[in-house]
């Protein structure tokens, strides 16, 4: 994507810049004034540089965010430099090659293919429409780059942060090698491909096109349950040309390409049976009983999963379809069914100690560093909620949120965060077991302890302690946990906190019985109530109620998700915020991160339910 592309404003100021501003849909006019402004001859030795134009020949059509025409002093000959300008970073200690190509220097690594791909379909573009202009490098072409280092061009962005680079090397192997996409064509090229394709456009309606199915539909964009009258879902298109099963059908329900952990070779093996819908799905497909026990005849290598100490990756597919199949039967709200391995869950908890202390980072790794002395993309947290959820001298548990921190200050957070960290979970080193789901806050923690600013300002003490957290005893991953040992409906098979914990609410009579009442009070809330029913009988996701508690007029300020935490944290480094709208994020962000640790207690005290109403 491109986000505040200051290299095309900047530049676009400056002498002989000319913008091309034109109605977006009136795309022949937007081709001519580029054509006319490109090919003034009011002084053939003029530089002209043009920005967000287009460019047609026959059925392609490119929009390149920078095209700069040079006449090259001596010799006459122009060049014509087509500029891409990304949002993506560049280590300037890498070459272009070193980076970007794989090993034997003969192909593009996947990581930047789609980049190369595209300023090198607007390279080929301008090769057909100006076939006279001289280049120099005659193999290139024009110079098809993401950013050229050129000294005239630097010179016309030489007040933004963008990098030049050349990558004409690159654009000629896109063009010309072999390309690879479902449906292909062996030995076909890039630009063969390209040509291919704008003929059968052409001649195609929308249902008559088609591309063929499988587990790379998973990803579709195009992919609309509910399009308007303006739009259109390619995906269902697709699917019914390749099926015959209407349009309708295939919305209404969970398709194959929809089942977790789905791979290549399944979807290939469900599509040549003709199965098509999940509810066409049998336990066989799996090599499983109706009950999810491992076939005694099926698939020999897998018999170490017969212990049945955890749900295997089959499994927790098979319960999958077997949620969907009783979805579809019963349209009545029914009590979601949830599966335990109790021997292994137990065997986990028996090593935990009170008090279990829940943790929860929110990070971000900005592409331009907000601080000195950062790289691009280099990770670090700036916020943590902490929940604690200990035993009462009678044996019964009481769960309470003891501590947080947000990082509101200007400079760098790694300290002051650390501290604040240290000061509310060091103890549990000795005492009590942490939490994290996923390793994320592993990772992120032995990132921010091995910078030098942060090794200089922490005591030894400190640092140990740190350390201990994040070694290899330091925070149990419920997300493992869970993944091995519990499935529930409604969570589509995923082991994500978001996609469980409305699932885990719906099936937990315990945790029912906890938040049914507005009794909760945290650092952020006070007499909350995280168990509301809608209009069917189904629990709400809590995170839909925190979207309705104090909502602010800024989007901004309204954060339900870990993106919007990041994107938030963003913003306050805005000097111009009012101190209102300063304030409302910062509470929006300390009620998210407050939620996400409440969410992770909540998963637990509904296991320790589902294994005590088991005994």
């Amino acid at each position: 994507g491109k986000h505040d592309v200051s290299a095309v404003d900047a530049a676009s100021k400056r002498q002989n810049g000319a913008r091309i501003s034109s109605s977006p849909t009136c795309f022949e006019n937007l081709v001519t004034k580029t054509h006319h402004t490109l090919m003034d001859e009011k002084d053939e030795n003029e530089r002209i540089t043009v920005f967000e134009g287009a460019i047609r020949h026959g059925f392609f059509y490119v929009q390149p965010d920078i095209l700069d025409k040079v006449v090259k002093p001596g010799s006459g000959q122009t060049e014509l430099r087509v500029i891409e300008v990304k949002s993506k970073s560049w280590d300037s200690r890498h070459t272009v090659e070193s980076k970007m190509l794989n090993a034997k220097k003969k192909s593009i690594k996947s990581l930047f293919l789609p980049y190369i791909q595209d300023v090198a379909f607007q390279s080929m573009v301008c090769r057909l429409m100006y076939p006279d202009l001289k280049f120099p490098h005659e193999s290139s072409g024009p110079m098809g780059n993401i950013l050229p280092s050129l000294d005239e061009t630097i010179h016309a962005i030489d007040d933004s942060i963008a990098t030049l680079m050349n990558v004409d090397e690159l654009v000629e192997i896109a063009l010309t090698s072999e390309v690879t996409y479902p449906g292909g064509m062996k030995g076909e090229t890039f630009k063969d491909a390209a040509q291919r394709w704008a003929e059968e456009l052409n001649d195609a309606t929308p249902d008559s096109f088609s591309t063929p199915i499988g587990l790379q539909c998973s990803s579709c964009e195009y992919r609309l349950n509910d399009p308007s009258e303006r739009t259109y879902s390619g995906f269902h298109n697709c699917w019914k040309n390749a099926t015959s099963i209407e349009t309708e059908e295939l919305r209404q329900n969970p398709l194959v390409v929809d089942l977790y952990g789905n791979t290549k070779a399944m979807m290939k093996i469900f599509l040549s049976k003709k199965k098509i819908l999940l509810s066409d799905l049998s336990a066989i497909d799996f090599d499983l009983e109706e009950d999810g026990t491992l076939l005694e005849d099926g698939a020999p290598n897998r018999k170490k999963e017969r212990s049945g100490h955890t749900i295997t990756k089959c499994q927790r597919q098979w319960y999958q379809v077997q949620t969907n199949k009783r979805s579809t039967v019963s349209n009545t709200n029914v009590h979601p069914n949830y599966v335990i391995k109790r021997n292994g869950l137990e065997q986990e908890m028996k090593t935990w100690r009170y008090p279990l202390h829940f943790i929860d980072f929110e990070t971000v790794a900005p592409a331009v560093p907000f601080y000195p002395n950062m790289s691009p993309y280099e990770i670090f947290a700036f916020q943590f909620s902490h929940h604690i959820l200990d035993k009462k001298s009678d044996g019964s548990l009481q769960l309470h949120h003891a501590s947080e921190f947000l990082h509101t200050e200007r400079g760098p957070p790694n300290v002051a965060f650390l501290k604040a960290l240290v000061n509310a979970i060091g103890s549990t080193v000795d005492v009590g077991t942490t939490f994290q789901w996923s390793p994320h806050e592993t990772h992120v923690l032995r990132s921010m302890l091995s910078s030098q600013e942060v090794s200089s300002s922490l005591s030894s003490q400190d640092m140990s302690t740190l350390s201990a957290i994040c070694g290899n005893k330091g925070m149990v991953d419920l997300c493992k946990l869970a993944r091995k040992y519990y499935y529930v409906d409604g969570s589509g098979g995923s082991s994500s906190i978001k996609r469980l914990l409305k699932s885990t609410i719906n099936a937990s009579d315990h945790l029912k019985t906890i938040y049914s009442s507005p009794t909760y009070n945290g650092m952020n809330f006070s007499n909350m109530q995280w168990c509301q029913l809608d209009d069917s009988g189904c629990a709400k996701d809590p995170y839909d109620i925190l979207s309705n508690v104090n909502p602010s007029q800024h989007d901004i300020a309204n954060v339900t998700k870990g993106g919007a935490a990041a994107a938030a944290f963003h913003s306050l480094q805005n000097l111009d915020l009012s101190s209102n709208e300063r304030k409302a994020i910062e509470n929006s962000l300390l009620r998210y991160c407050e939620l996400d640790t409440l969410a992770m207690a909540m998963i637990v005290q509904a296991w320790q339910g589902f294994l005590s109403n088991e005994e």
